[in-house]
């Protein structure tokens, strides 16, 4: 599923639309109601909004709002920003197009072999926690005020209403790299725990944005097929199942 790294690169290469008028909007109906978006038509784009996973275009009088599913990929003018999710594939075909924005001077379609992508008039994104760009204060007093839940940490941080934005994939970076085992209670970690938590989020957001998203990490979509050793420890990796996610870790650093 693409977490908030590909929604960021999603939304920026959107923002090519801005200032420009909706003309047409084709929609796959068992998405979303096509006469609905149909008010589109007519309104200038006028920003892009992002947080955490979540995507919306800020026209003249409403929001659209971009999920993705698992497979979901934001085209823009005949280029997709992401060639591959690690979830589908690498191709498009245009059966697969569950939306199709056309403008006054280009267009944005979001091809989803799946069919698990929807398309959301004004959403509201008030439960949504803060945002996983966020420097590591921000984090450690989120992370503060959590301090007493009993779920897994690896749960924790995957709860969209405490940090809108973390995926799979970069949950099970940021505790490798912190060293931090993902089946442990998160009332059982430490203040000084949750401070190298929040600082290595926040060292990984910034380093896999950087690499291209959050395929790019040591735990690699090649590194969880695989399962070779520890680069860190030579310690053999597990993958167990977290609150129903497959986890990778190794349980000789992460403790």
């Amino acid at each position: 599923m693409p977490e908030g790294l590909e929604a960021a690169i999603y939304a920026d290469a959107a923002s090519e639309l801005v200032g420009h008028v909706v003309t047409s909007i084709e929609v796959d109906d068992r998405c979303t109601d096509s006469n609905e978006l149909s008010i589109l038509v007519g309104q200038r784009v006028q920003s892009v909004r992002r947080h955490g996973k979540r995507v919306a275009l800020v026209l003249d009088g409403d929001q659209l709002e971009l999920f993705f599913g698992m497979t979901g990929r934001v085209i823009v003018n005949d280029v997709a920003p992401i060639e591959a999710l690690e979830y589908g594939p690498s191709s498009e075909r245009p059966e697969w197009d569950r939306l199709k924005l056309t403008t006054d001077v280009g267009s944005l379609r979001v091809n989803d072999p799946r069919r698990w992508a929807r398309f959301t008039l004004n959403p509201d994104w008030s439960t949504l926690g803060v945002d996983f760009i966020s420097d590591a204060h921000q984090l450690d007093d989120v992370l503060e005020r959590h301090r007493r839940r009993t779920a897994a940490v690896k749960s924790v941080l995957l709860d969209q209403r405490v940090i809108a934005g973390l995926g799979n994939m970069l949950v099970d970076e940021v505790l490798f790299m912190a060293g931090i085992d993902p089946c442990r209670t998160f009332a059982s970690l430490s203040a000084d725990e949750r401070r190298q938590l929040s600082s290595h989020i926040s060292a990984v957001v910034t380093r896999l944005g950087e690499l291209g998203g959050s395929h790019t990490g040591v735990l690699s979509p090649e590194v969880r097929a695989s399962l070779p050793a520890c680069p860190i420890d030579g310690a053999p990796l597990s993958r167990v199942k977290v609150s129903g996610r497959t986890t990778i870790f190794c349980s000789l650093h992460q403790r």
